[in-house]
């Protein structure tokens, strides 16, 4: 089989940093075209990644090109409706994360994709770390016993040139600051201890800047069937003066720590650090995790491994999403059926 025809829609940030690098090296991937309304910049992309075609609307690129995989990279607004379109014309998909702005619209996707045999990728990179992976596995082996606290946050540092931005708008972005960054945290406490039942939630949010119309800070408490209980801060604007994004785990037989990995545990009656010491502390992680995403998406469509970020999965998380904004609508805790 020789390579898969992949195109891109939206050039953005991600898609500058991560995508179009990782996309244009690849072995097994021709990117043949590229969507976005900004004239200056597509044309220096596609000279700079000697991608042959650029368009202004995805209905063209759709139309004109035969796609084996799409890219989309857009602001949230467009993921439901773009991956839904690229599925119904038979394109396998790789969606940035939300997949959809509510559970209804994320089941429509997986609905389609199922109908149509084809791949639904959503990107969750965090998954895709090699710290994660073992920290995972540290977890699924019972090394640190039950797990009974998951403390997570992501709280970006204060900013004098705080600006609006598309993802601050709930009409671009379907959320705030639990739409953007909580939703990662949420996915990774959950999938390092797979997915266990949820019994109730409970989101605090905060709106501190006036001037948008979406939480730019938040406090989310999940709690699980087994009495597990994962919280997650999250903020656009702290007054800190550094970014802090951590990950703990506590067990009943040890504690794990992520930024850097970190695993503890007692051992002849004195704590002892058990982390793995072939972590490569040169390794870019987040490149890393980017480049084994986009290749686990190929193998998905080939049918050589299996897709590690489904749509089955962000259907989950979209569940305790939905359920946590009407926490904060109502002012109250929401119970899980």
């Amino acid at each position: 089989m020789g390579k898969l025809k992949f195109g891109l829609v939206g050039a953005g940030s991600i898609a500058q940093v991560t995508h179009l690098p990782i996309l244009t090296a690849h072995p097994e991937i021709d990117l043949v075209a590229v969507c976005d309304t900004d004239d200056g910049k597509m044309k220096s992309l596609t000279n700079r990644y000697e991608i042959p075609k650029w368009y202004y609307v995805i209905d063209e690129m759709l139309k004109k090109e035969k796609l084996d995989g799409l890219i989309v990279c857009t602001p949230s607004v467009y993921h439901f409706p773009m991956s839904y379109m690229a599925l119904k014309k038979g394109i396998h998909v790789f969606v940035e994360k939300p997949a959809a702005f509510n559970l209804s619209d994320a089941r429509k996707l997986q609905a389609q994709a199922v109908e149509s045999g084809l791949t639904v990728m959503v990107g969750m990179q965090n998954r895709f770390r090699s710290d994660v992976k073992i920290l995972r596995e540290f977890i699924q082996k019972g090394e640190l016993g039950e797990i009974f606290y998951i403390k997570s946050g992501w709280l970006k540092r204060w900013n004098k040139h705080d600006t609006a931005a598309w993802y601050s708008e709930k009409k671009s972005s379907g959320g705030g600051v639990l739409m953007d960054m909580g939703i990662q945290l949420l996915d990774l406490a959950n999938f390092i201890t797979n997915f266990p039942e949820i019994k109730k939630v409970r989101l605090y949010d905060y709106h501190l800047n006036p001037d948008i119309d979406v939480e730019d800070a938040a406090l989310a408490i999940i709690e699980t069937k087994s009495g597990m209980t994962i919280t997650i801060e999250i903020s656009w604007r702290m007054y800190l003066k550094k970014d802090t994004v951590y990950t703990h785990v506590f067990g009943k037989e040890g504690a794990a720590k992520l930024n850097p990995l970190r695993v503890n545990k007692e051992l002849y009656g004195n704590l002892v650090n058990v982390s793995p010491l072939d972590m490569d502390k040169n390794t870019d992680f987040f490149k890393a995790a980017y480049e084994e995403e986009i290749d686990n998406f190929v193998k998905s469509i080939r049918g050589e491994e299996k897709n590690r970020s489904s749509i089955s999965d962000a259907i989950k998380v979209m569940r305790i999403v939905d359920a946590l904004y009407e926490s904060a609508k109502k002012g109250t805790d929401i119970l899980f059926e």
